[in-house]
């Protein structure tokens, strides 16, 4: 198989993150996409990452990729009780949205023309995410040791966050979360994948 994506896409991050835990690393080649051109030929979304299968067809949405992944891997990246299963999912969608919503700032001020920027997009985005940290917050500290695609989606989202939306200081007044952030980047699958910027 082959993943092709950018090194500092959180998207790319979380399935990277997952094929280490899931024991697929030596089965997954990561390929670095160089322009757009490349990665319209992969499918027709035009979005990192996408991952290509050992028969040829092309998955793209890094939360489709990892459940693919998911069903593939030795281990299983969510609790198997079905709350433990609710709760991963809760605060991966809580994750997922922060991601986004960095995302959509990023875009807005690194790629729009200064005089076409929305700054209803900006103000409107900083305050979702800004809820998005309180929510994790509250949330990640019910959280076990188990590698879930929760602590995999969080720790990418707040690497991203600290790289495209440091302004945020979303360690400021927020321990739990911190101290969870911390203690996830011991672990060589998410060290190894943080962004370079």
């Amino acid at each position: 198989m082959k993943l092709y994506m950018s090194g500092n896409s959180p998207y790319a991050r979380r399935v990277r993150i997952a094929i280490r835990e899931a024991g697929l690393f030596d089965r997954v080649e990561e390929v670095a996409i160089k322009n757009f051109d490349e990665l319209l030929a992969l499918g027709p979304g035009g979005k990192i990452p996408i991952l290509q299968t050992d028969s040829g067809n092309s998955l793209c949405e890094s939360h489709i990729i990892i459940a693919y992944l998911n069903d593939l891997s030795e281990t299983d990246l969510l609790p198997s009780e079905p709350a433990g299963q609710e709760r991963c999912r809760e605060i991966e969608a809580i994750a997922s949205v922060l991601m986004d919503s960095v995302f959509a700032r990023s875009f807005e001020n690194n790629q729009r023309p200064e005089e076409t920027r929305s700054e209803f997009v900006i103000d409107r985005e900083r305050a979702r995410s800004a809820r998005c940290y309180d929510s994790l917050e509250a949330l990640v500290e019910s959280e076990g040791d188990q590698v879930t695609l929760a602590n995999i989606t969080v720790v990418a989202a707040l690497g991203y966050a600290d790289w495209r939306a440091a302004e945020d200081e979303w360690r400021e007044g927020r321990p739990v979360l911190t101290s969870y952030f911390e203690r996830w980047m011991k672990r060589s699958a998410f060290a190894e994948t943080a962004p370079v910027y």
